[in-house]
């Protein structure tokens, strides 16, 4: 027969905090609000007993002394100065000599955030529609088809001119001065080709950007976010009293490991207690749970985040209990019928709808814009009118100069 005893008041360590954890008093009695509040709040009504909140003095969940004892809600119930620790505590080899756990309760995804990227610069346009190495080759096939024209196609053309020539067949010019035999005719209809689809490729993407601009890339797996972090261009940023740190410098993975050691050696944290979210107006990059996401910040499109799409990993909740309590089998019986019953995630939803509702209402619907007005098109009007004062000035020139420097003919 199971032993129906429980203690009459029982102590637990937390450290309060907005839509998780939070101490009211009501008619000198404790009320517990927030997701991991209401879940402490269900078992006393369950069993029966009074709840004492103890606030750990360094306000961390944990801290790891080199002699194998713990700060923060972790040290509180190691020390036996509470009995039940929560708030987002997980089951870890390295936290199991001090404290005991209950059975899992949830999940706890650790992701990292982003601000959500802007928009390219209208003036990318030009250069968006291929990559780096396409203009590279582009570029190589242009200057290769000089060359090849100038020695092969034309008629006594000087190097210039074949450039010129080749140039004004990518912008639909007609060629002149060509050698009339059938090989001759191949090639020039291979390079024409080239000529028109390479274009017609550009022009398609080229206008597609402008109307739906393309979002400036922001690193989405943690190896991105370390390469951005070594070189400069982001800070990461890990909550205080957590292991994320801890965890990043175990890794098996060598970008990982280089990650934690910058994040180590700047001393990188924030709090949760903080409006961390406001730390994203920067190039920074937070590591947080997907819970905690959800509570504190909401959901997209009432928050403007971008989550990775890999994660740091995935342990289980549960609540720690001071070695040699009486009644862990009672309190998971409990917490059993609790996560069963998909309480734990109702709390979650609830609390998430609950604080942001602020942010929802605020949030104003747009219309995407999808045409395209004159300051989209301003630096196409630039470059043209610059394409036409050079045409002018070669006008004027090709007058002006004595045909002994004609550049088109030797």
């Amino acid at each position: 027969m199971k032993n129906l005893y429980f203690p009459s008041k029982v102590k637990v360590a937390a450290v309060e905090i907005k839509s998780a954890f939070t101490v009211k008093k009501v008619n000198d009695h404790i009320v517990l609000d927030g997701v991991d509040g209401k879940l402490i709040q269900c078992l006393a009504d369950k069993l029966n007993f009074e709840i004492e909140v103890l606030i750990p003095p360094d306000d961390l969940l944990s801290t790891s002394y080199r002699n194998g004892t713990f700060g923060g809600v972790v040290g509180m119930v190691q020390r036996g100065e509470a009995d039940l620790g929560v708030m987002g505590l997980t089951i870890s080899e390295r936290t199991a000599g001090a404290v005991d756990f209950s059975i899992p309760f949830s999940a706890l995804e650790n992701v990292f955030l982003t601000k959500e990227p802007k928009q390219m610069p209208k003036i990318a346009a030009f250069t968006y529609p291929y990559s780096l190495n396409a203009w590279i080759l582009y570029a190589l096939m242009t200057l290769a088809a000089t060359v090849l024209f100038q020695r092969m196609i034309f008629k006594k053309a000087t190097l210039m001119g074949s450039f010129l020539s080749v140039l004004g067949s990518i912008a639909s010019q007609a060629m002149e001065n060509v050698r009339e035999t059938p090989w001759r005719r191949v090639l020039l209809g291979l390079w024409l080709t080239i000529a028109t689809v390479m274009p017609f490729f550009y022009n398609t993407s080229f206008l597609s950007f402008l109307t739906m601009p393309e979002k400036i890339p922001v690193p989405r797996t943690f190896e991105e976010l370390s390469n951005a972090v070594l070189n400069g261009k982001y800070k990461c940023l890990t909550p205080k009293g957590a292991r994320d740190k801890d965890k990043i410098l175990e890794s098996v993975n060598e970008y990982m490991v280089k990650l934690g050691e910058v994040i180590e050696k700047n001393n990188w944290e924030y709090s949760y207690g903080e409006q961390f979210a406001d730390l994203l107006d920067e190039p920074v990059a937070i590591i947080v749970s997907k819970n905690v996401i959800k509570l504190f910040l909401g959901s997209p499109p009432y928050v403007s985040v971008k989550e990775s799409d890999d994660y740091l990993g995935v342990w289980h909740m549960a609540i720690n209990l001071r070695k040699g309590f009486c009644c862990r089998e009672r309190l998971n019986d409990v917490l059993y019928g609790i996560v069963s019953g998909g309480l734990y995630d109702k709390w979650i939803n609830y609390f998430a709808f609950r604080d942001t509702l602020k942010k929802r209402l605020e949030v104003k619907h747009k219309e995407p814009e999808s045409q395209l007005t004159l300051k989209d098109l301003k630096m196409a009007f630039f470059v043209l009118f610059v394409g036409h004062a050079l045409a002018l000035m070669a006008f004027l020139a090709e007058l002006l100069i004595p045909k002994r420097f004609d550049i088109f003919y030797s």
